[in-house]
């Protein structure tokens, strides 16, 4: 009976080892899947950010190329208007502005959380005096 229980109790633990080798080797194909795939994404994947950093680069040559054509442009504007603005001030649009035909030189502020037009508005406002 000892022996009957004995030889039961390994062949038990045999058969728990079997299936924890069964579960181990379908978990390391299931990792060697997931390896094959990823090794055969990786070509794709380098092309697509081969791709994105040469639009990078593309974008960076426009906005280099753009940056004394904006520098011309404020400095018309500037010059057009007499505004010479308060970069300082964050939280709304300010400077001063300069009127020689009417001998007038004041500070302004137009607040930035109003819409667009109303800016327009109070900004042109300020030009023409």
């Amino acid at each position: 009976q000892h022996e009957s229980d004995e030889l039961s109790g390994q062949i038990q633990r045999v058969q728990q080892l079997e299936e924890e080798v069964e579960r181990l080797e379908k978990f390391t194909a299931d990792i060697v899947a997931k390896r094959r795939q990823t090794e055969q994404n990786i070509p794709v994947l380098k092309a697509e950010a081969a791709e994105v950093i040469d639009e990078v680069d593309e974008i960076q040559m426009r906005h280099i190329k753009e940056v004394p054509k904006i520098k011309m442009r404020y400095s018309l504007f500037a010059n057009m208007t007499n505004v010479k603005w308060d970069y300082s001030r964050t939280n709304v649009l300010a400077g001063e502005v300069s009127i020689p035909s009417k001998a007038v030189h004041k500070q302004f502020e137009i607040p930035k959380n109003i819409p667009e037009f109303e800016i327009a508005e109070m900004f042109w406002n300020v030009i023409e005096g």
